[in-house]
């Protein structure tokens, strides 16, 4: 069975780093570019994944996370938080699985990536 991530981010250059990778391993993909798209997004199918930009205009992913995890139809989906710097990391404070995303995909991204999806 064939797994879907949902990716929630406003920056092109990381939705595009996290499809190419997603993509290569068969995993279908949904993008939204705010929170409350990935909400709405939500709404017509569950994910088995979903990766958000922390920093977003409408919605933090940290605030969709807490959202995601109160709501019952979506608790059990897995978030993965992408940071733009140490102290956006600091502000997840290990809730959420969160990795510094600079300009391509980090090595204990992608264990986790695969580690929800691919295993």
């Amino acid at each position: 069975m064939t797994k879907t991530a949902l990716i929630a981010a406003s920056r092109s250059d990381v939705s595009r780093a996290l499809t190419e990778w997603l993509v290569i391993n068969d995993i279908d993909i949904q993008t939204v570019g705010s929170g409350n798209d990935a909400i709405a997004t939500m709404t017509h199918g569950r994910p088995d994944l979903v990766v958000a930009q922390l920093s977003m205009d409408d919605m933090s992913g940290l605030r969709l996370a807490h959202y995601l995890k109160a709501h019952e139809g979506f608790s059990r989906v897995p978030v993965i938080l992408l940071c733009s710097d140490e102290r956006e990391m600091a502000l997840v404070r290990g809730q959420w699985p969160a990795f510094v995303f600079g300009d391509s995909l980090n090595p204990a991204l992608i264990s986790e990536l695969k580690r929800e999806l691919v295993n």
